[in-house]
């Protein structure tokens, strides 16, 4: 019994010691989200992890009470356990045939110190914390009640360290009382999210649909927009037939309505109301018309939808920087950025397609950032968004059928122009030794 109560000490300590890491390492990898969700619920000691989660000088407190167990566990595994160890170890020794006693006394010493060191840094520190990071909810709930204890028997330690801690972090300008938020930037939930999806967590439509999401206030209403070479606009003073012939050839639900031309436009009309006007004979006039905003070609895409919640509207007009139309936006244009293409019951060639050989076709308004996406590879302009934009400024005249550029290491061709634009590409990426 006399040498088994020493080595219960010497675990004692070691456990102790384990206990407090833990303890601080449980708090810090707590998840918020799951804590808060236990604590909604009722959970007396999520209640409380929240709480100090949420307050700098809890949180002071807390790890200040963990520093201390852990400091008075190792000082008293040092101090008590290698005098123990030496004195088992110089025992061990005797029969070793060393010049002198100090020789045995500090070779003891320096194993002890080693062996206590080792046992030390695997069982009291490595282990637990590995095991209170990788269950830090269910460890933070079930050391809770014991850190509450502790920290009523350390409380004038804890207070006095925090007060010179504090005091001299105010002399370094830091404010502790201040609270401080937990928040994520675009960047570190776009991460979380493609973490959750690596870790089987979400399926890879829902990780596609949630960084759309995210990325969805950085666009801007140019990149999104119809632009006004592919607007189709309805004349204020068009007759009842000229409406018919839209409409039959067009087949969208909703139509600008200008006056003069596209600079001039007055307002909306919806397909449901033309048919009412053409059933009825009648032309159209201003009183048959809803309000839309107008938005610069620069606004970002949480700013346009924000405007038409405003307005009550599915529809914005995008001015370009001298106050004319540059195109128009519809809210499907904003849906199908985040959750993909939605057609208007119209079947319609896509965007973006593989044909049977293989080769990437895309639509001269295809995003030069979606083109890069389907091919797995960066590419980005700063000074054009669309195929078709980068195609002419490469070109710098007009482009015809078989002209070919070559951006990024990704050659466009031409097989189809409308207007003075490019229609449709072949797209194919190249080698860095081929597009030299």
């Amino acid at each position: 019994m006399g040498s088994l109560l020493p080595v219960l000490v010497i675990i004692g300590f070691i456990v102790l010691n384990a206990f407090f890491v833990a303890a601080e390492f449980a708090l810090v990898g707590a998840p918020r989200a799951a804590i808060e969700r236990r604590a909604i619920q009722g959970n007396r000691m999520a209640k409380r992890i929240s709480s100090i989660l949420h307050n700098p000088l809890l949180q002071d407190r807390y790890i200040a009470t963990a520093q201390l167990g852990i400091t008075f566990a190792s000082l008293g595994l040092g101090m008590y356990g290698e005098h123990i160890f030496a004195v088992w170890i110089e025992g061990s020794m005797e029969k070793v045939s060393l010049p002198h006693w100090l020789a045995v006394h500090a070779v003891s010493s320096v194993l002890a110190v080693g062996i206590l060191t080792y046992f030390h840094i695997v069982l009291g520190e490595m282990v637990p914390k590995s095991l209170a990071l990788q269950y830090s909810e269910r460890s933070a709930l079930w050391i809770m009640p014991f850190m509450l204890w502790a920290k009523r028997a350390f409380y004038p330690l804890v207070i006095s360290i925090n007060g010179i801690g504090n005091l001299i972090l105010k002399l370094m300008r830091v404010n502790r009382t201040l609270t401080t938020g937990y928040y994520l930037s675009t960047e570190e939930l776009q991460y979380v999210v493609q973490e959750s999806q690596a870790g089987g967590l979400l399926r890879a439509e829902e990780g596609r649909v949630l960084r759309d999401l995210l990325e969805f206030g950085e666009l801007t209403a140019a990149e999104v927009m119809v632009p006004r070479v592919r607007m189709v606009g309805i004349r204020l003073d068009s007759p009842p037939e000229e409406l018919k012939e839209i409409v039959r050839t067009s087949r969208h639900s909703r139509y600008p309505v200008y006056e003069g031309d596209l600079d001039n436009i007055l307002g909306m009309v919806h397909i449901k109301d033309l048919l009412r006007l053409m059933l009825d004979g009648r032309h159209l006039s201003e009183k048959d018309l809803r309000r839309v905003p107008y938005v610069p070609e620069t606004s970002n895409l949480d700013v346009v939808l924000a405007a038409m919640r405003r307005r009550r509207t599915h529809l914005a007009i995008v001015m370009d920087e001298y106050g004319g139309t540059a195109g128009l936006i519809t809210i499907e244009d904003l849906f199908e950025e985040v959750v993909g293409d939605i057609n208007e019951g119209v079947t319609e060639q896509p965007e973006m397609y593989w044909d049977s050989s293989g080769n990437l076709h895309v639509m001269g308004t295809v995003r030069i950032d979606e083109v890069g996406e389907a091919l797995g590879i960066p590419l980005e302009h700063e000074e054009v968004y669309t195929v078709s934009g980068l195609v002419l400024m490469l070109l710098d005249r007009q482009p015809r059928v078989g002209n070919q550029v070559v951006y990024g290491n990704v050659k466009f061709e031409v097989i189809s122009v409308r207007g003075h634009g490019v229609e449709e590409c072949i797209v194919t990426p190249l080698s860095p030794s081929n597009s030299e």
